[in-house]
């Protein structure tokens, strides 16, 4: 039978394998292709001659025009990579092979592709692998660029930041996420995700700021639900042949995977310096024209325009050239921070001088010495605001120095005439301290610091004596009692133990400023621990006793008993003043004058009666009550109404007596009352002005009773009182004779002065 090559099956089956695999008939190459892996897996070396004739055919194995015998190639292919030592040198010319002809094929070869590319990142080829798979991002498949993307996460995810560099194809990545093709959009998302777990948002975030809102809000949603510290944590999986000591030592241990490893000798995470990663900007060529003159400006809001703009532009770019003059403009910075008296100024100002330590790090050490200076001596402003800012300009710069070339400047701060400035040199100086070793701070610089921080230990300042003792402690802890307590022999009891307590608290810091990994004991928590109270005012909640309930003193029930013509008054309770009388008409009532004589009151009809002046009371049985027989004088309302310290009822006067003339009442119940006193005075001026002609019948028949056009309702109860609150008289008709026709009529309460004769 013939092949589609025209040569009998028998005739290819005769030939080598190097033979079989150039073959023209598709299964003649596929059958070459199963040979070659049983054949890469038998070899006793990595380094046979067998490898070398199929180096150059590599390339052709993985561009294979048929997709069946192409799919057995992808696993001869794989053999060889995983075998040969000389597979490092196919690694362009397969790759991209695989990138164009199999990552956009059936999904079993796409995984056979996948094992390759990760085979050979393994094999430590990840920079050509990086710089192919870049390539493929440019792919106008849209199958291909999201297969290329899904590779660079895979890589990343399994061998780490620290073996599969970031930084070569972050920037070509970030475009992809406004990609037409929302699988090329969902894939790049998922990338930049597992970017942001190695490198983290203080990197990530400068370098994708111009994405759109709706894309960046959709990636915050994501970064949000990482938990980095832990399941979340970044750590590497698969390791390269050179880390296979590494690889089996996990495996005797018996560690999985999955545990994050806190062993330095163990450490799987990648040293990543994001910084690195930044591409250097030289600012001065994007400073406006008129920065240098505005600078100088009179007017302070057009100097922190200029210094808004620069801070801009630094921020922006964090990273700056090493090799440009930036001596003129850090000169300008130091100015306003030391004269500029415009507070707003000064802290834009420090702040563009924390950028350009940060950006220049140690290349900034031509002016790291004079700009802690200029900060430390402006700290004397005493605003919290302002030493905060410059203490982050200090921290700042010090990469960029150390403590010998600092020494000079940091006696002159300890000896400052403010107290505020030596308290920031000294705390400048702990923190300085805490990143210190005996290397760096040896004996003789020591003996320099120490001499200004023991004279400050007896300050009168106590915040310059505490941050004296602080500092103290820090070098107790960093260089230990041995180098460090003969130069304190001076000092008392007390201030060695206070230094001591300083030192237990003391953490000790790297270069970074970060706790120190090589430390005894973890003691990052224990400062967050003891300043919390510092920094957080928790109010005390004082234990207010509960209001006592309002007691209602129940106004008792009077009985009023008439025996005779002359009737003594019983106390009774308060009457409640009515809502629509107007304080206006109290001020207006008249005030009759105060007699000491005693009282007459005319004998009332009705028997002993218990009246209850509480209206209000809801215990009041209105049933019990029966209605008034008559309705109540206009009169007696009004007497009800008067102020207790008040008598006001007319008086009987001799005739020879003037009567001061009343001011006229604006109401009709009070011109009742005028009629009424008129009355008596006629009549008492008839009998000469003798009282004793005034009876209890007479009285009742002289003076006319005032009905009211409306009736009473029959819980109404009207109370006529005197000024010590005496009931003079209460007709109630339920206390009233039942035998009785007469109706009973409420009389005005009356009031007998005996004459001077």
């Amino acid at each position: 039978m013939a092949t589609n090559g025209g040569i009998d099956d028998n005739e290819w089956q005769k030939l080598p394998c190097d033979q079989k695999v150039q073959h023209k008939a598709w299964k003649a190459r596929m059958t070459g292709y199963e040979e070659c892996v049983t054949l890469f897996r038998t070899q006793n070396s990595d380094q046979s001659p067998e490898f070398m004739k199929y180096v150059s055919l590599m390339k052709k194995f993985v561009i294979d025009s048929n997709e069946n015998a192409r799919e057995k190639a992808l696993d001869a292919v794989f053999a060889f990579v995983e075998e040969a030592n000389v597979a490092g040198k196919t690694v362009n010319e397969v790759s991209s092979g695989i990138i164009t002809k199999c990552l956009n094929a059936r999904s079993k070869m796409k995984e056979r592709a996948f094992d390759i590319i990760l085979m050979y990142i393994e094999i430590e080829k990840q920079v050509e692998i990086t710089e192919e798979l870049v390539k493929g991002l440019e792919n106008k498949q849209p199958k291909i660029v999201q297969a290329c993307l899904e590779l660079l996460r895979k890589g990343l995810s399994e061998f780490g930041s620290k073996v599969l560099p970031i930084k070569p194809f972050l920037k070509q990545v970030i475009p992809l996420l406004d990609d037409r093709d929302k699988t090329v959009r969902d894939e790049s998302k998922l990338l930049i995700v597992e970017i942001y777990k190695w490198i983290g948002k203080q990197t990530l975030m400068p370098m994708i700021q111009n994405v759109k809102p709706i894309q960046m809000q959709e990636l915050q949603t994501e970064f949000d639900k990482l938990d980095l510290n832990g399941i979340d944590k970044p750590r590497q999986t698969r390791f390269l042949r050179s880390q296979q000591e590494l690889k089996q030592k996990m495996e005797e241990t018996n560690i999985p995977s999955s545990v994050i490893i806190e062993d330095p000798n163990l450490d799987m995470q990648e040293d990543l310096d994001p910084f690195e990663m930044l591409e250097p900007v030289n600012i001065l060529e994007r400073l406006s024209k008129e920065f240098y003159e505005k600078i100088e400006s009179k007017q302070w809001k057009d100097r922190k325009e200029v210094l808004d703009d620069l801070l801009t532009l630094l921020t922006q770019n964090p990273k700056l050239t090493s090799d440009t003059d930036y001596s003129e403009l850090v000169k300008i910075l130091k100015k306003i921070i030391a004269k500029d008296s415009n507070i707003p100024v000064v802290l834009v100002a420090a702040k563009c001088l924390t950028a350009l330590a940060k950006g220049l790090r140690k290349s900034f050490k031509n002016y790291a010495i004079s700009v802690i200076e200029v900060c430390l001596d402006r700290c004397r402003e005493k605003k919290t605001n302002v030493i905060e800012v410059l203490r982050e300009t200090c921290d700042a710069t010090y990469p960029g120095t150390n403590l010998e070339q600092f020494s000079e400047v940091a006696v002159t701060l300890l000896t400052h005439k403010t107290p505020i400035v030596r308290q920031c040199t000294q705390q400048f100086l702990t923190k300085c301290f805490a990143m210190a070793t005996q290397n760096t701070l040896p004996k003789k610089i020591l003996k320099i610091y120490l001499s200004g921080l023991i004279k400050n230990t007896t300050e009168a300042d106590a915040s310059v004596r505490d941050s004296a003792f602080e500092s103290l402690g820090m070098l107790w802890k960093c260089l230990g009692e041995k180098h460090v307590f003969p130069n304190l022999t001076d000092l008392d009891d007390l201030k060695l133990i206070k230094i001591k307590e300083y030192a237990e608290k003391s953490v000790l810091l790297n270069l970074r400023g970060e706790p120190r990994s090589n430390a005894p004991l973890i003691v990052s928590p224990t400062p967050a621990v003891t300043k919390k109270p510092t920094s957080i005012e928790i109010p005390i909640i004082k234990s207010v006793p509960p209001k006592p309930a309002p007691v209602i003193k129940k106004k008792p029930a009077v009985v009023v008993a008439v025996a005779s013509p002359a009737v003594a008054a019983v106390p009774a309770a308060k009457p409640s003043i009515p809502a629509n009388e107007s304080i206006e008409e109290k001020k207006k009532e008249s005030r009759p004058p105060k007699s000491s004589a005693p009282v007459r009151i005319a004998p009332s009809r009705s028997k002993q009666t218990l009246v209850n002046t509480s209206l209000s009371n809801p215990k009041i049985n209105s049933t019990k009550i029966r209605p008034n027989t008559a309705p109540i004088s206009k009169s007696a309302t009004i007497s009800s109404t008067q102020s207790r310290n008040q008598r006001l009822v007319p008086v009987l006067l001799p005739p020879s007596t003037k009567i001061r003339p009343k001011p006229p009442l604006s109401t009709n119940r009070r011109s009742s009352i005028d009629l009424t006193a008129s009355n008596l005075q006629r009549q008492s001026t008839s009998t000469g002005g003798s009282t004793s002609s005034l009876s209890s019948t007479n009285t009742q028949s002289s003076i006319p009773c005032t009905r009211l056009q409306t009736p009473t309702s029959s819980t109404t109860i009207s109370i006529l009182r005197s000024v010590s609150n005496d009931i003079i008289s209460s007709p109630t008709p339920s206390n009233s004779n039942p035998k009785s026709r007469i109706p009973v009529r409420t009389m005005p309460m009356t009031i007998i002065k005996k004459s001077s004769a």
